[in-house]
């Protein structure tokens, strides 16, 4: 299949065996899931390999991966509506099940599409039964409003800063990772005499610095991912919605008091578009942000034609180093990740971009499967301590071993033969993603520069730690995991949809400057009309069904 695919492995279980009767458990997954451009299918991933094969030896099984026919990149929601609709469904379904079924969670139980697993877990889900009694946090996120427990879930955890070393799977605490920010050319800053930009007067006298270098483009960015980091709302004490990707809801965010407010409507996002048009108006800010991709903003990075930008790991700076040295060996080229701004030294950001520690995407069991224990019991072992370290490091002795008690890539990983990135090398032995507990520990393992000489800085790793850091926030920009019921998902989509896309449209006419910040009023007065109210009412109605929700 191809790395976009949906694919479906199997697992038979031998009569007799301690799951259940005979029976064949079919799992479909999006290969996306892996972690590497190196293998295209979970036969060919060693570490999914030897999940099945433990698997079967563990539990009397007999696995086999059957991966279908090659599917189209980039199908997967699509192939998983088309799946959905059929009365054949595989037995496991990993995927958005809270986002992506219409209703959520709930109405696919009521549908009859997945299974409720409250009934199952304790007896046939021994390890995830207990991560959820050690974590309640998890438990709450993935039970829906009426009580129903509908999946294994993909969970971001690490290894508590106290420890002294790397802690089991059962111990690693829930996390909120974040993976995105500014970065700025700390050479070019140098140049200037200017020191790393704090407030958001620090950024406009750098920026200009840059632009009467000769900077062509002092800042630039992607309007999706400048708006996911919240680089420059986040000193308005406000969040805006990720353009052209509402991933999160971070047009929402929680108020000290408990309650929600969207972002776009607060008096002070006219003072956070004001300073955006500012920079737009004088060339500080790359004319191309709403319409360039990734792509187009590393082309002019290595270029050198940028002062600053925002990043996303992992492509890391220390690769977009290489790739300039590699044209210039005498370039003073040295981007360093940076805190987002504040209006005034000493303020305490609040917001801050960061994933859920649950993804939003989970294994549901099918009313189509016959042996429920067994399939409970497939899922169950990435709960194990040995599964999860196959899940998230590999092999021990070949992808990793361990160093001072902690796991640790191999040198054949890290200098591996084929000459490629040692996350390349790396991904054919871990997933990047799926239903077990995902260890921070390895993604940052994945993301470290390998190329890099005894005493010199990782600025990868670096920007993560400061990304992720209370300085840059202390509360993930967004909602948690609250659901509308089906009788009210009708009228929010309406809503929303009109009040969201009326927004983004807004945004950047006020930032480019083809709209007056002067209307701002009648644009507040435009989201209210368009349904603010209900939407924010629904929300809050839907955050309390959350917050009552088992604990």
């Amino acid at each position: 299949a191809s790395s976009s695919a949906p694919a479906a492995g199997s697992a038979s279980s031998a009569g007799g065996s301690t799951a259940g009767t005979a029976t064949t458990v079919s799992w479909w997954m999006d290969p996306q899931n892996m972690a590497s451009n190196q293998v295209k299918s979970f036969s060919e991933h060693k570490g999914w390999q030897l999940y099945e094969k433990n698997v079967g030896n563990n539990e009397g099984l007999d696995i086999d991966t059957d991966l279908g026919e090659e599917e189209s990149s980039g199908q997967s929601a699509e192939q998983f509506n088309l799946i959905v609709a059929t009365s054949d469904l595989p037995d496991i379904m990993y995927y958005s099940w809270a986002t992506s079924y219409p209703g959520g969670p709930d109405a696919a139980i009521a549908d009859g599409k997945i299974v409720a697993l409250n009934d199952y877990i304790e007896e046939y889900a021994p390890n995830f039964s207990a991560y959820l009694d050690a974590h309640p946090d998890v438990r709450q996120e993935i039970t829906t409003d009426s009580g129903n427990i509908y999946c294994f879930p993909g969970v971001y955890t690490y290894t508590s800063q106290d420890s002294d070393v790397w802690q089991d799977t059962i111990d690693r605490e829930p996390y909120e990772e974040s993976f995105i920010g500014l970065v700025v050319r700390k050479d070019l800053l140098d140049k200037a005499g200017l020191d790393i930009p704090v407030t958001l007067d620090d950024w406009y006298e750098a920026l200009v610095a840059f632009k009467d270098m000769g900077i062509k483009y002092p800042l630039s960015c992607q309007a999706m991912m400048l708006t996911m980091a919240q680089c420059f709302s986040s000193a308005y004490d406000i969040t805006v919605p990720v353009v052209g990707y509402d991933i999160g809801n971070t047009a929402f965010a929680l108020k000290d008091d408990g309650s929600i407010f969207y972002g776009p409507a607060q008096d002070s996002y006219k003072e956070h578009l004001a300073f955006m048009n500012k920079l737009y108006s004088e060339g500080l800010l790359d004319p191309d942000f709403m319409v360039q991709d990734r792509t187009n903003v590393q082309s002019k990075v290595i270029n050198g034609e940028v002062g600053a930008w925002v990043e996303m790991m992992p492509t890391g700076l220390g690769n977009l180093r290489r790739q300039v040295l590699a044209d210039d060996p005498n370039s003073e080229f040295y981007p360093v990740g940076v805190l987002n701004p504040v209006l005034e030294e000493g303020q305490q950001l609040v917001y801050k971009q960061g994933n859920a520690a649950y993804i939003g995407s989970g294994a549901a069991i099918t009313t189509s499967c016959e042996d429920i224990a067994t399939a409970c019991r497939v899922l169950d072992y990435g709960w194990s301590e040995e599964g999860n370290r196959i899940l998230n490091w590999g092999i021990e002795g070949e992808s990793y071993e361990f160093v001072d008690g902690w796991p640790k890539l191999t040198d054949s990983i890290v200098n591996n033969d084929q000459g490629i990135a040692p996350s390349e090398a790396f991904g054919v032995y871990r997933n990047l993603n799926g239903p077990y507990p995902m260890d921070h520990s390895q993604r940052l393992e994945s993301k470290r520069d390998y190329t890099l000489q005894e005493g010199e800085v990782d600025e990868n790793l670096k920007s993560l730690d400061l990304w992720s850091s209370s300085a840059n926030g202390t509360v993930r920009a967004g909602l948690p995991s609250t659901t509308m019921l089906t009788e009210e998902s009708a009228e929010y989509a309406n809503a929303y949809n009109e009040l969201s896309t009326y927004a983004a449209e807004m945004f950047s006419k006020f930032v480019m400057g083809n709209e007056s910040l002067d209307n701002f009023a009648k644009y507040q007065d435009n989201l209210k009309a368009l349904g603010l109210d209900t939407v924010l009412q629904l929300q809050t109605t839907a955050l309390e069904r959350y917050n009552s929700r088992v604990q």
